[in-house]
């Protein structure tokens, strides 16, 4: 199943601040069989946005250093992102290849704060992040289709 207008919807007003936005369409995102739908544009765009803030250079300490200016910012949350589990999957969604892999879980909830992050520090308007989200969403329906193979080969 492809990615609905809903699930577009409801990242672009997460992403936007837009929590009355977030709140109209959320049953609609979370009903049985819609995890796999946001969890797939979640990824793609985390990928999408994570290769433009880094691209065509970058190095692990940069990665580092970014996951630790997001973690001052969620200073308040300190368990809010894990670390090592951030820095990997930063460094996955570059290309980096990796023989183990944190559980999904973890990998969702690093892309998903780190998404917010990035669209933050990319300074994406809201053109800009309906263009990352279209782009993602491309992504995403052919991870859903299958035709992509591994989640880690979005954008490649």
């Amino acid at each position: 199943m492809p990615v609905t207008d809903a699930q577009m919807m409801w990242l672009r007003g997460y992403l936007a601040g837009e929590l009355e936005e977030v709140r109209r369409v959320n049953s609609q995102v979370t009903a049985p069989g819609a995890a796999a739908g946001i969890g797939a544009l979640v990824y793609a765009a985390f990928v999408v946005a994570a290769r433009r803030k880094f691209t065509p250079r970058w190095t692990r300490d940069e990665v580092t250093r970014y996951v630790a200016r997001v973690r001052d910012v969620l200073s308040e949350r300190p368990d809010g992102l894990d670390p090592p589990v951030a820095e990997q999957e930063l460094r996955s969604a570059l290309g980096e290849k990796f023989t183990t892999h944190p559980g999904a879980k973890s990998r969702g909830r690093a892309q998903f704060i780190l998404l917010n992050a990035l669209v933050q520090s990319l300074g994406l308007d809201d053109a800009g992040v309906a263009d990352l989200l279209n782009h993602a969403r491309g992504i995403a329906d052919s991870l859903l289709a299958g035709s992509s193979g591994r989640p880690g080969s979005a954008g490649r």
